[in-house]
């Protein structure tokens, strides 16, 4: 009989093992970065010598966009090429004044709860971002959450210069392993779609402030991060 409910024990912690966790970083695990983005731009713009800037109006129009996105929309004019030179500037900028993205990125709420209890539960959980990976990583560290993903499980796409895909790098680090169920908790319709080429159950994070459009590829809509704990019953 003790034999039969140790059996037990270990059937429950291998059903955890297989639960994976996939985070999106912007919006999901930190909020505020995209003040940073606009105080960058804004700077670069100056530097550059142009007299257009990013209104507060232009930061919630075109949240969800890659970086060089943003210059198309407000100079229409230039070229996709023209572009990625702000773009690619604005990185140089932000990795030489780390200072203004500490001054506004800060972990989103109930963050460090919810990735504690995951990872006490047994379950893996990733982070895979669009930015480069050098930068994801000292996001994390800089939020306070890097102890909470090694190396191997942060993935930095790197989509705003490969226009590489999350998918890809999710299926490809999915290669040899098995889960039972994978959680996708997203901010954006990539995401979902993220979440459904891997057959996931896709958590879409509405932010409390901001106007999101309407979404069929998610399974909840939630405004709570502590929502996605449900996986762990």
């Amino acid at each position: 009989m003790p034999h039969h409910r140790v059996e037990l024990g270990c059937v429950k912690l291998c059903r955890q093992m297989k639960l994976l966790f996939v985070w999106d970083f912007h919006g999901v695990l930190e909020k505020d970065n995209e003040k940073a983005v606009i105080d960058i731009s804004n700077q670069v713009l100056a530097q550059a010598g142009y007299k257009e800037r990013f209104t507060n109006e232009d930061n919630e129009r075109y949240y969800g966009l890659k970086w060089y996105q943003y210059f198309e929309r407000l100079l229409p004019k230039l070229s996709k090429e023209e572009c990625l030179t702000f773009q690619a500037a604005c990185f140089k900028f932000a990795e030489d004044n780390l200072h203004i993205l500490a001054k506004h990125i800060k972990p989103n709420d109930h963050v460090t709860y919810v990735l504690t209890e995951i990872a006490n539960s047994g379950s893996q959980q990733i982070v895979i971002s669009n930015t480069r990976q050098s930068d994801l990583i000292w996001f994390l560290e800089s939020i306070g959450i890097k102890e909470f993903f090694d190396d191997a499980h942060i993935i930095g796409v790197n989509a705003h210069q490969t226009h590489g895909s999350k998918a890809d790098a999710l299926k490809d680090h999915l290669k040899n392993v098995h889960f039972e169920k994978i959680i996708v908790i997203g901010d954006s319709e990539d995401d979902l779609r993220l979440g459904k080429e891997v057959s996931g159950t896709n958590y879409f994070y509405k932010h409390p402030h901001r106007k999101h459009e309407n979404t069929r590829n998610a399974d909840y809509v939630i405004k709570d991060l502590r929502a996605v704990l449900d996986e762990l019953k």
